[in-house]
């Protein structure tokens, strides 16, 4: 589920270009992407099966998936949110589109996400 909001941003690259693609548009790479979105995402997923995000945490050594998410992104330094890889509030509405437009990912969500779900899954990524 969470390659949905990282294809709906892939496309849409802002800041982060990596070397070997620095004669091309900015891109973010598919594994920031995903990661940038799944602490919010599993915000809002956890109530539809609480065992396994507790378990998912437990793996990773935390209490809380996306508190565990969090920690781990900002040990290996990653960005602190959609700002700092360009996007602004502004680019919502655009995000949520690329996302519904991936129909095949969102399928595999534990619970049925609509529009205003996607968006805050943004708006708290920010």
């Amino acid at each position: 589920m969470s390659g949905t909001y990282s294809a709906s941003m892939g496309d849409r690259g802002r800041l982060v270009v990596p070397a070997e693609l620095r004669e091309r548009e900015p891109i973010i790479p598919h594994g920031m992407a995903v990661a940038l979105t799944a602490p919010a995402a599993f915000r809002l997923t956890e109530q539809a099966s609480p065992e396994r995000h507790s378990r998912a945490a437990h793996l990773l050594g935390g209490e809380d998936l996306p508190t565990t998410l969090q920690a781990i992104m900002d040990a290996v330094g990653m960005p602190t949110g959609l700002r700092a890889v360009g996007y602004s509030e502004a680019d919502i509405p655009d995000l949520v589109e690329g996302a519904q437009a991936q129909q095949r990912l969102l399928a595999l969500a534990p619970l049925e996400l609509a529009a205003d779900d996607l968006a805050t899954i943004f708006e708290e990524s920010m």
